[in-house]
């Protein structure tokens, strides 16, 4: 009797859990980067574990690529032993408000399921700070990134965006003003 109520209980939080996988920018050969790697495990990981019935993979293809980061990403998931049935793609968004509101959208009725966002761990408050925008209750796992050279700037990009997200400049029909772009590019450079 037992079993029978843990099993009914698995299959309960399958059905109403999904995993949000944010995208990580391909390398200049459009394959995969070790962060994107990491993060495709950690959502694979979280699959396996029963938590959830579906993994949402995001992300479009970016200015100087000629893949989706989805389509990367689900490929990898495959890799992973994960089914295909089990994962959605979100290939058209462009940064990380889109691709929660995207990922949104394709599941449905969010409101009623338990969604984990999975990234690397400098972008994980901004992920959960965006679907909370969003008005969307969400978990979070982040994947733990060396702390290496280039990972102050990526700490200090983050908290830029942050800025951004709570003056607004990411809902809907706003953008960020020109002169915040302009400086953007000016000390993260162009690709921000």
């Amino acid at each position: 009797m037992k079993k029978e109520r843990k099993e009914e209980k698995k299959k309960r939080t399958r059905q109403g859990g999904a995993v949000l996988l944010l995208g990580a920018e391909l390398d200049e050969h459009d394959e995969p980067t070790d962060e994107m790697r990491g993060r495709v495990r950690l959502a694979a990981q979280e699959y396996r574990q029963g938590d959830a019935g579906v993994i949402v993979a995001c992300g479009g293809i970016l200015p100087g690529h000629s893949r989706a980061e989805a389509d990367v990403m689900a490929d990898l998931l495959c890799g992973e032993g994960i089914p295909s049935h089990a994962v959605r793609l979100e290939d058209r968004s462009q940064n990380t408000m889109e691709n929660i509101r995207y990922a949104a959208a394709l599941l449905g009725d969010v409101k009623e399921r338990r969604l984990l966002v999975v990234t690397s761990d400098y972008h994980l408050h901004r992920a959960k700070a965006t679907a909370r925008r969003l008005g969307l209750c969400v978990k979070g796992r982040g994947v733990k990134m060396p702390h290496n050279a280039s990972w102050w700037v990526l700490w200090l990009k983050e908290r830029c965006y942050m800025i951004d997200l709570r003056m607004g400049w990411q809902d809907e029909g706003r953008k960020r003003p020109e002169w915040t772009r302009r400086l953007f590019d000016r000390i993260f450079g162009s690709r921000s």
